[in-house]
């Protein structure tokens, strides 16, 4: 006992000084002019591309699943020291983000398909924004905020470090997005819903066992099954929204128009065929920027397991027969 609270202790300790740390680097790094300050994050991502050997890894064998033989190996390598860059800059850019008001944000953001979103939110149904991890993803929290200022929500998973994932709330609210964590998404979704806000859901990773399996760069992948079944339950339209790096590091933000659902009447499948289709528009996405993606992520980890398929929907069932 006395062991095991000697090292909470320590864990505790080691988490401050990091979380210490990070905010004296954003201090530096929002002392500095912005066009060194990303010089130094694409350097950090470099490094990290050298240091981070597991990472690298997995994004090289994502690059070969998703292109294979349609580049070489060489050009798979060069989009993932790229990739890798990004994410320095990514990273320094947040460190940043204490500087961005709701009207200086538009002097690095333009945004393409505002009235998508306001047309959707004219439904009073809310709107179910799917995000990805594309671009600097983390500036997604603060254009939404500013955009449609106080009628904003996403989705969030807490970092395990207590002290980083207060700071990163800070930062991620600063423009009046709020954040839900993930103990409270179903309900506290469904309430921004009815009150009819715009709720954010970063879904283009794996979704482990419970997702649903679709098509994705020719291989299956386990997808998350939240956006389309909230949007097939409840009638809110679903978007689709970006960030794309522009060659001079502005941003340009990208929101489509509502997804046109396809509605058989089994919502199994209809997941399915809807959750595919908005993964082939982003699929499209990562072929015209394929450095902008977050390869580092083990996208393709979970296959289709036939078994625990069937016991899923012996499970459902058995549920509904209950009900």
């Amino acid at each position: 006992m006395h062991f095991r609270k000697t090292q909470c202790v320590r864990t505790l300790i080691v988490d401050w000084l990091i979380t210490f740390i990070i905010r004296i680097l954003g201090v530096i790094v929002r002392w500095l002019p912005k066009w060194y300050a990303l010089g130094l994050g694409g350097s950090l991502g470099h490094l990290l591309y050298f240091v981070l050997k597991k990472r690298r890894r997995i994004a090289l064998e994502n690059l070969k699943i998703a292109f294979g033989d349609e580049m070489s190996t060489d050009e798979q390598a060069q989009i993932c020291r790229s990739s890798f860059q990004q994410i320095g800059k990514t990273a320094i850019e947040f460190l940043r983000f204490p500087k961005l008001t709701f009207d200086n944000i538009w002097e690095e953001v333009t945004v393409e398909g505002k009235e998508h979103l306001i047309q959707a939110l004219t439904q009073g149904k809310g709107a179910i924004v799917f995000l990805s991890h594309f671009g600097n993803w983390e500036l997604l929290a603060l254009v939404y905020g500013a955009l449609i200022p106080d009628r904003a929500k996403a989705i969030a998973f807490p970092l395990k470090n207590r002290y980083l994932n207060a700071l990163t709330f800070q930062y991620r609210e600063r423009l009046s997005l709020k954040l839900i964590t993930r103990s409270q998404a179903v309900r506290e979704t469904l309430r921004a819903l009815r009150e009819n806000f715009a709720v954010g859901f970063f879904a283009d990773q794996n979704a482990g066992r419970e997702g649903v399996f679709v098509d994705f760069f020719g291989k299956p992948a386990s997808a998350v099954r939240g956006p389309a079944t909230l949007a097939l339950k409840t009638g809110a339209p679903l978007l689709l929204s970006m960030d794309i790096r522009q060659p001079n590091d502005r941003h340009h933000v990208l929101i489509t128009p509502a997804i046109n659902l396809e509605i058989s009447g089994d919502l199994e499948q209809d997941v399915q065929t809807n959750t595919a289709h908005i993964l082939k528009i982003l699929e499209a996405y990562i072929r015209q920027y394929p450095d902008q993606w977050l390869w580092t992520h083990n996208r393709w980890k979970t296959q289709p397991d036939l078994k625990w398929q069937m016991k899923r929907q012996i499970r459902k069932r058995g549920v509904k027969h209950d009900a």
